[in-house]
């Protein structure tokens, strides 16, 4: 092995790794700094070689590194990340309520190690879940993995579901007596903090959504197809999504409902920017949009009391009078 061209390339990746965690396109690093970094690591370089080794990375390794004369140091302007987009990445992981704290504070540690000193400190803060609800289910990013896996090779997957109960001798239930669910994987979307699958569950003839965190068993990708492709190609996956609650699945109606105006960030919120907001007077607008009907739909409307009304259709409206005579019955006197 030549001796000289190993200590080169070692060389090389240290000053890329370095200029990758601690310049960019408004951060400078000044040459005395990368000769103490290299130095430190036992790869001490000249102010020439350095030269060569900075044009070496620009022509074979892609980096666009430019110095600023003014602040007298090396801009890298295509860094991998920029600090902002390392702490949005921090920040999501550690407000995942899919990913224990223990996965959450390992990933993180391999976020931080890909910033430089400043940065990697600024990292070292904690976002919180509300009460800190976090899933007991540690294998949700490797089933998470594992089922990107199936839907690249368009294939089956395999599983069982269940619910937590109160009984702590028996803590789960399982859906199907336990049974494994065999679907078609087509998508893995984040709501609310959780993970959920939406698969082609050929014996309901219909898709479903599954927390992931509740699938327990997960098959490597079966050798069956996946099914429902024809059905799935007519769906606009993030339209489906605002129109379900909580990821509930129920009949689809196009609903028209009434809200107070200081109630619009609520329903952009829910339904997005592009829903049109009609003025019904002057302290009220009112909304038409597709929803899949369930309970949690009725408990989003109640949420909001007086301040929000479903006007049409009757079905849906019924349906609420209904929800909330229920609901109402349980604080009667006995």
């Amino acid at each position: 092995m030549n001796h000289g061209k190993t200590v080169v390339g070692i060389r090389l990746m240290l000053l890329r790794d370095y200029l990758q965690a601690n310049a960019g396109k408004d951060r400078i690093v000044k040459r005395r700094d990368i000769e103490e970094y290299l130095a430190q690591k036992g790869y001490p370089i000249e102010k020439k070689t350095l030269y060569t080794d900075l044009v070496i990375l620009e022509q074979e390794f892609g980096l666009q590194i430019e110095y600023d004369p003014h602040r007298k140091g090396y801009n890298l302007l295509n860094p991998p990340f920029e600090p902002y987009e390392l702490r949005l990445l921090v920040d999501g992981i550690q407000s995942s309520k899919f990913i224990t704290r223990e996965k959450a504070r390992e990933i993180t540690g391999k976020i931080k190690a890909l910033a430089g000193k400043e940065t990697r400190e600024s990292l070292n803060r904690q976002s919180y879940v509300a009460d800190r609800v976090r899933s007991m289910n540690d294998s949700v990013v490797k089933d998470a993995d594992r089922i990107h896996q199936a839907i690249a090779e368009d294939c089956q997957i395999g599983f069982r579901y269940f619910h937590y109960t109160p009984d702590r001798s028996n803590p789960k239930t399982y859906s199907k007596n336990g049974a494994q669910y065999i679907v078609s994987p087509y998508a893995l979307l984040w709501d609310n903090g959780n993970y959920y699958l939406y698969a082609y569950d050929s014996e309901k003839n219909k898709f479903r959504y599954f927390r992931v965190d509740r699938m327990e068993r997960i098959s490597m990708p079966l050798a069956q197809k996946r099914e429902g492709k024809e059905a799935y190609s007519q769906k606009d996956i993030l339209r489906q999504k605002a129109k379900v609650f909580d990821m509930f699945s129920g009949k689809e109606y196009t609903v028209r409902m009434r809200f107070r105006n200081e109630l619009a960030d609520a329903v952009i919120d829910k339904f997005g920017k592009g829903i049109t907001m009609m003025r019904a007077d002057e302290e009220h607008f009112t909304i038409s949009a597709p929803v899949e009907i369930s309970p949690p739909f009725f408990a989003w409307i109640a949420t909001f009391g007086r301040r929000a009304k479903i006007l049409s259709p009757e079905p849906v409206v019924e349906k609420m009078k209904d929800f909330l005579a229920r609901a109402a019955d349980m604080y009667k006197d006995d």
